[in-house]
């Protein structure tokens, strides 16, 4: 309670060692037994208070007994006791008050000590302490924790600051008294103050307070509680109108007054309040003006306009009929809530990021983000600028379309921005890149000598993006005592096609570099302002690298379509293949094929001569036409050496297997495979089919008459099982396999 000017305590130790709490009082430290008079402690501002509520009284002990009744000891006896101080802010972390020992209080009345706060530092104050033995050295209370309490300087806080209310409705206005930890102050006395707007489309400002209970009347004062947590609250309210009107500009001034017992913690706040129109009016439109077409590093700026019908907001129910405004335009929605949105780009004030530098590249505008939200303006607009930077939507063609969308409740409105790189504001750099692997003749970086390797030459704004149709001369230099290239000259566009070749025919390391005499938009000074100037090269390179290719290192390789041997009058292809020593096919070696057999000698010609294609690879397809092998011999030579490969192909007779059996109830399943005398000694599986898939059950060799039986043990007893006989191949005959047969 602070009802006079005395002093608020001692200042606090700046001593922050923190000695025992459990300091020994004078006398017995034993335990009071029950029944025994004990010490209560007591805040008169509560549990949490602000300093300027506090007075000297306000904090007292009390030596109570059993029933709770005081304890009047005649000043026989002293409390004895110490503060533990714990700031909010953290330092000093802790201290105690006094740093060792205690204080004593010797005053006492009716039983009742008065204890003084010992600072005015906000923080938790935790009281110690016990009553002193009497003159004969009895009735001692030994010490222990009285009271905690919280002390600082308050502050009103509106849950919501500032506060745009919807017109026309009623609005709840939050906040909460507390001290600097969030610690609410309880049952506190705060008085409100409504001011009202002075703008927007409401002919009369009339929003109020409802009181509490509600009379009908609003009022622009009122008087709340807080409540346990420190919160308070009020309703703001509007008067529903047709045709609803906004009033901005108002404010809720909250100002903390004297309670009763405590005092006045002398803390106010101001929260700016708007009655805002949160959905279009009856009638109402938005209407984003023409954006236009830039370039990226330039603002494109329009606005966005919000109406109703004409005289839509002049009704005053006060007055008879309607006010009008003396013409039929359209009238401006003021304070309506939108949202701006960009899905490309961003929102920018338009102006450059500063400080700039002199003679640096501009085009740096400052960024607002990809979304905008506020109120429109006293004419019912709101102007906006959208920039754009690096986007990949440039690189296919240098175009990209950015869409604003404006939202007003459920309402929205579209416009579209149209970026260009074409006239870039300055250059950033050239770009050569290896084309992709579709359009290179073999594998490149490296590659092998004699192969051309094919570069995409891109010029590029300061953001990344491409511009085309600049002209990019390109040098060569390094290892070019013997190459070649398609492009001195070359002009810059957005695909990539292979806009030059280079090929060297000797191992070494060529490099390109091309120049572009680009644009420039430079700053002038350190404000931000900037201009164009005549052009700066920019230039970019890449490095082509080539490889002699190790005959002896390289791979050789024959490999035949033919898998086992081959039914005679089929078609067999021989590939040869030929990997250098990185693993990257050879192309335009020769191969020769020589062939002996199944159909006759061979001779000293080839039977064929190919070359090496681009995978590496050459072919050689034939047909074998009767029973025997067929020895193939491939020659593979790069002119100078010569590497030899050899395959041989099986033909032979086609067969045609047989299975028969017949049903045999639950005796074992008998079944015949007959594939003619041809395949007479061929080896024969029978297999049984169980889920699609097929298991072998008994293996034997078929008769000088090309037939065998074979039994399998009948597990299904009455129901069908399935087989099929595989005929492996021999010296004279192909492999076959017969259909399948249902036995039971």
């Amino acid at each position: 309670m602070n009802t006079s000017g005395i002093k608020r305590g001692l200042a606090l130790s700046a001593i922050t060692a923190l000695a025992a709490s459990g300091a020994a009082l004078v006398g017995p430290a034993a335990s009071a037994a029950p029944g025994d008079p004990t010490l209560v402690a007591a805040s008169e501002d509560g549990l949490a208070f602000d300093l300027d509520e506090y007075d000297a009284g306000d904090i007292t002990v009390t030596v109570t007994d059993a029933l709770g009744a005081a304890v009047d000891v005649d000043d026989a006896q002293d409390l004895q006791y110490f503060w533990t101080v714990t700031p909010f802010d953290g330092s000093p972390a802790t201290v105690r008050v006094p740093v060792a020992g205690t204080d004593v209080e010797t005053t006492e009345v009716a039983g009742e000590f008065v204890v003084p706060l010992p600072s005015q530092e906000p923080g938790t104050y935790v009281l110690s302490g016990g009553l002193g033995p009497d003159a004969l050295g009895a009735k001692a209370i030994p010490s222990k924790t009285l009271l905690t309490v919280k002390a600082g300087e308050a502050q009103v806080v509106f849950d919501e600051s500032p506060l745009l209310a919807p017109a026309g409705k009623d609005t709840p206005v939050e906040g909460s008294l507390e001290l600097e930890d969030g610690t609410g102050l309880a049952d506190r006395v705060i008085d409100l103050e409504l001011v009202r707007g002075t703008a927007g489309n409401d002919p009369v400002a009339d929003a109020g307070f409802l009181e509490d209970p509600p009379t009908g009347t609003l009022v622009l004062t009122r008087q709340v509680r807080t409540g346990a947590d420190g919160a308070f609250s009020a309703v703001v309210s509007d008067p529903a109108e047709a045709g609803q009107g906004t009033e901005l500009g108002g404010s809720v001034l909250a100002d903390t007054a004297a309670t009763p017992d405590v005092g006045d913690a002398d803390a106010d706040a101001t929260l700016s309040l708007d009655l805002v129109s949160e959905t279009l009016p009856a009638g109402g439109t938005m209407v984003i003006g023409d954006l236009g077409s830039g370039t990226p590093g330039l603002p494109l700026s329009s606005q966005l306009l919000v109406t109703a019908p004409d005289d839509t907001f002049d009704t005053d129910d006060s007055q008879p009929g309607v006010q009008g405004d003396g013409d039929t335009d359209r009238d401006p929605v003021v304070g309506q809530v939108y949202t701006l949105d960009i899905d490309k780009g961003f929102f920018t004030t338009g102006a450059e990021e500063t400080p700039s530098v002199p003679f640096e590249k501009a085009g740096n505008l400052e960024g607002l983000g990809d979304s905008l939200s506020g109120l429109t303006d006293a004419d019912g607009l709101v102007g906006f600028a959208a920039g754009i930077e690096r986007d990949p939507g440039f690189d296919d063609d240098g175009l990209v379309t950015a869409t604003v969308t404006a939202t007003a409740g459920d309402s929205t409105r579209t416009a579209e921005a149209d970026w260009d790189t074409a006239q870039a504001l300055n250059g950033g750099q050239v770009r050569i890149v290896l084309s992709p692997a579709s359009e290179q003749d073999a594998a490149v970086n490296p590659a092998l000598e004699g192969n051309r390797t094919y570069y995409d030459v891109f010029t590029l704004d300061q953001f990344g993006n491409p511009v085309a149709e600049q002209s990019v001369p390109i040098d060569y230099s390094g290892d070019v005592d013997n190459f070649d290239y398609s492009e001195d000259f070359v002009t810059s566009d957005f695909d990539r096609s292979g806009d030059l070749w280079l090929v060297s025919f000797q191992p070494g390391a060529i490099k390109l570099t091309g120049t572009w005499d680009a644009p420039t938009y430079l700053y002038d000074d350190a404000a931000g302002n900037a201009s164009a100037g005549s052009s700066a090269l920019v230039s970019g390179n890449a490095t082509a690298v080539f490889y002699e290719l190790d005959f002896d290192r390289s791979t050789f390789a024959v490999s035949s379509s033919a898998r086992g041997v081959v039914a005679t009058g089929s078609a067999v292809t021989e590939t040869v293949r030929v990997l250098d020593q990185r693993g990257n096919p050879v192309r335009g070696y020769r191969v020769d094929f020589f062939r002996a057999g199944p159909d006759g000698a061979g001779n000293g010609e080839p039977r064929a001569t190919r070359v090496t294609n681009a995978q590496g690879r050459a072919f050689y397809t034939f047909v074998g036409g009767a029973v025997g092998k067929a020895r193939i011999t491939a020659q593979v030579s790069d002119g100078l050496r010569l590497r030899t490969l050899t395959d041989v192909v099986a033909f032979g007779a086609p067969i045609n297997a047989r299975l028969t059996g017949a049903n045999n109830g639950r005796a074992a399943d008998v079944l015949t495979v007959k594939a003619g005398k041809a395949a007479a000694g061929a080896r024969v599986t029978l297999y049984k089919v169980v889920k699609g898939k097929r298991v072998p059950v008994a293996t034997r060799k078929l008769d000088a008459t090309g037939q065998v039986q074979m039994k399998a043990k009948d597990r299904n007893r009455s129901r069908a099982t399935v087989y099929v006989a595989l005929v492996r191949a021999t010296s004279r005959t192909v492999a076959d396999t017969s259909s399948s047969k249902r036995v039971r």
